[in-house]
């Protein structure tokens, strides 16, 4: 009896041990298993997947950490099945040492695609700017909102190309790169379990207007992302266009 209530009570506070958000200044949410540590200038956090990582504590937003764990607490939500772990939503991994400069190198290098020259923002004005007149689904448009919302990305938005579904979002680094193909794989796999199955071009830009990347993110490969069985790294190595 004693064993089964022990068991019940690991159960219970379990959730709560891997339920803590770090909320960074650029907006970037660290999704950890406990709240950091310090040492030195430095914040330590145990990553959901158990990795130990270190950021500069001048990057972080303490009150936004502390206002966020206490209205989203952590990174668990209630969902249908009670069974299933957590709260899905992109978790940042150790910057791999090229960054993503690296990772674009690879992908041009494998399809002998030149250096991009002309940004963006110029490229707009060819033609291939989003028919404003154009409506979004509303149950994508639900899921886009309420994923990057809670993921802390504002700089967005949705528009129909063509009958086509468009994203154009501002990243402005690496993880905020990864961080918007994150929670946008999870906005698609959203929507197509509810019935909404739709492949969306995301845009992906600097504030200064150069390219940060083109992706045709599909239900299949933002599904694949959720669940984490294929990395964004992959993705975006994969699939990235300029």
């Amino acid at each position: 009896m004693r064993t089964a209530v022990a068991l019940l009570a690991l159960l219970i506070v379990a959730p709560a041990l891997f339920a803590f958000v770090v909320k960074l200044k650029d907006g970037s949410l660290v999704f950890a298993r406990a709240p950091y540590t310090l040492k030195g200038k430095n914040a330590i956090i145990t990553l959901e997947n158990g990795t130990v990582t270190q950021i500069d504590l001048d990057k972080i937003d303490v009150a936004g950490t502390e206002k966020y764990n206490k209205e989203n607490f952590g990174n668990v939500i209630a969902i249908e099945a009670p069974q299933e772990k957590a709260f899905q939503a992109p978790t940042p991994v150790p910057q791999s040492r090229g960054g993503l400069e690296s990772l674009v190198r690879q992908r041009r290098d494998r399809l002998g695609i030149p250096t991009p020259g002309a940004p963006l923002a110029n490229a707009r004005s060819t033609g291939t700017a989003p028919d404003a007149s154009g409506s979004v689904d509303p149950v994508v448009q639900g899921s886009f909102a309420r994923i990057f919302e809670e993921t802390g990305i504002t700089q967005f938005r949705l528009a129909n190309s063509g009958g086509k579904t468009r994203l154009l979002a501002t990243a402005n680094s690496e993880q905020a790169v990864f961080s918007a193909l994150s929670a946008a794989a999870r906005a698609i796999a959203e929507a197509a379990d509810r019935g909404r199955p739709a492949s969306v071009e995301i845009v992906l830009t600097a504030s200064s207007g150069e390219r940060a990347g083109t992706f045709e993110m599909t239900p299949a490969q933002a599904k694949l992302l959720r669940d984490r069985t294929l990395t964004v790294q992959e993705y975006f190595v994969k699939n990235v266009v300029f």
